[in-house]
């Protein structure tokens, strides 16, 4: 009993394993006053906070070291939606945002998609669709 428990809840055994599909994020963001924020500093935040570079595309040398990096990084597209969340509310210079991410799906004919705001009433999370 104990094995299949400790089974069950590893990822071997998880019913839901996430799996490496092609992703993107849009993300917006409302700036406090008097600070400016170059898009290299929002790539930055976004890279850091999934710990997976954007990419448009690869080089056939390096496929397969960003494909190893990015099946032992895997996550749903909520977690993602969550991690993006949690570094953009600790990022001082930004007042509000909206993000969505999400997976493109191979395996199902509809994407798996999450958003998050920051939640400032009034503020720019509340008005993007």
């Amino acid at each position: 009993r104990e094995a299949v428990w400790a089974w069950l809840g590893s990822t071997q055994g998880i019913v839901a394993t996430p799996h490496g599909q092609r992703s993107a994020a849009k993300v917006r963001v409302k700036l406090a006053p008097g600070f400016e924020f170059p898009i290299v500093d929002l790539i930055d935040v976004v890279e850091n906070a999934l710990q997976t570079p954007v990419q448009t595309a690869v080089k056939r040398e390096d496929e397969q070291a960003f494909a190893l990096r990015n099946g032992q990084n895997l996550m749903f597209c909520e977690d993602a939606a969550r991690r993006i969340q949690r570094a953009l509310d600790a990022d001082e210079r930004i007042a509000d945002f909206w993000l969505r991410a999400s997976h493109y799906e191979s395996l199902h004919p509809h994407d798996a998609i999450a958003v998050a705001t920051k939640g400032v009433v009034g503020g720019y999370g509340a008005d993007c669709a």
